[in-house]
């Protein structure tokens, strides 16, 4: 699986931002609906395609919510004309510089999490709408300091520790850092006050979040209609991997080597012990080619079509070609389309619901401290 460049948006997380500018916002979607409604639980997510991550905007087993039109974007904003304070909280200035490495970082990582999927627009509304995430994080953070919470050094060590760890080297670490024009101390500082806001959320804001089994199941029973799980698969494989630049020799000698596998396997070898010495799929071979529960669309269509053209438990694919080089298939188990039990389902319900909770109880208590402060914003 290759890695996209290092950026900022790998160097820092952006978790909070997140929570700041989506549940101060009312907790709306993308397209200005309000999500309300979970994905039902369907095991761990296959890849879209083998070892890889799963099919850009599609969630393993979820019940589409039904679309929204899209809220048409306005013009590209003219930060130039933007004055070099954009707000100022309590007397603390926050700078159109900030602003708007916020928004792009905060653009590119919706960008990652919807694998492209999601755009946002550098609009005027985007820009107020990461501002309104800025000045709640410093409404929070002065109310933080005020309360007296701290967070100590060994506080956020480990995630400084996992930050260089993203890096081979100190010196890659370094170079990305100069890039941004960071240094270490920078990093840690923000990483400190994410930790002391996340810290000072926690227990003054969100301590008396729960949900009962009862409000649970009646978000259950009152949808129903979306507890559904399609149709899927329970499917291992074994990839010879083949290069998009390869030669006919190559591709040939490739498909050679899964014909071969696919004798094997028929002959009775154990396929699991087969694809963890054979296969070319860094992310299956060490589980046996085990891709664990897929649905249909799930994977690259040739991949797909034979995986589901299999009936019966231990029945193996002819070689099948795709981009990616020659697999061969082997389904486990079928399920076929049926409702997520409440059971199932409850753990996704009770996280959904304590997440809309919380959105609603940080907007109020940022609300709170915006009415008891002093918050002028100049855009």
């Amino acid at each position: 699986m290759t890695r996209s460049s290092t950026s900022r948006t790998q160097i820092l997380s952006l978790s909070f931002a997140f929570l700041l500018t989506g549940l101060v916002a009312c907790s709306k979607g993308s397209q200005g609906e309000e999500q309300t409604t979970p994905a039902p639980e369907t095991g761990a997510a296959a890849p879209a395609q083998p070892g890889q991550a799963a099919a850009p905007g599609q969630q393993p087993g979820a019940s589409p919510m039904a679309p929204t039109a899209p809220v048409p974007p306005g013009p590209p904003a003219d930060t130039s004309k933007m004055p070099a304070v954009v707000a100022r909280v309590n007397g603390v200035d926050i700078k159109k510089d900030e602003l708007v490495r916020q928004a792009e970082q905060m653009r590119m990582r919706v960008m990652q999490a919807s694998r492209g999927q999601q755009t946002p627009p550098l609009d005027n509304a985007f820009y107020k709408q990461i501002l309104d995430g800025l000045v709640a994080q410093t409404l929070l953070l002065q109310d933080a300091k005020k309360q007296g919470v701290t967070v100590s050094d060994q506080d956020i060590q480990p995630q400084l520790d996992m930050i260089r760890k993203q890096f081979p080297d100190a010196a890659t670490f370094q170079k990305a850092l100069a890039s941004q024009g960071m240094t270490e101390k920078a990093l840690a500082d923000n990483v400190r006050q994410e930790a002391l806001i996340q810290k000072y959320v926690t227990t003054k804001v969100f301590n008396g979040v729960t949900v009962s089994d009862d409000a649970a199941r009646q978000f259950y029973e009152q949808n129903k209609a979306q507890m559904q799980r399609p149709e899927r698969a329970h499917l291992r494989h074994i990839l010879v991997a083949v290069q998009p630049t390869a030669s006919a020799d190559d591709k040939q000698k490739a498909k050679a080597k899964a014909d071969d596998l696919l004798k094997r396997a028929q002959g009775g070898e154990d396929f699991a012990k087969l694809a963890a010495e054979n296969s070319d799929d860094p992310g299956s071979k060490v589980q046996g080619g085990d891709l664990s529960w897929v649905v249909r669309g799930q994977m690259v269509p040739p991949f797909d079509q034979a995986g589901f053209a299999l009936t019966k438990p231990n029945e193996i694919s002819p070689v099948v070609e795709t981009q990616f080089g020659y697999h061969i298939i082997q389904l486990l188990e079928r399920q076929p389309a049926s409702a997520v039990p409440f059971e199932e389902a409850k753990g996704r319900i009770t996280q959904m619901l304590k997440q809309k909770q919380a959105g609603e109880s940080l907007k109020a208590h940022v609300d709170q401290l915006r009415k008891q402060g002093k918050v002028e914003v100049f855009i």
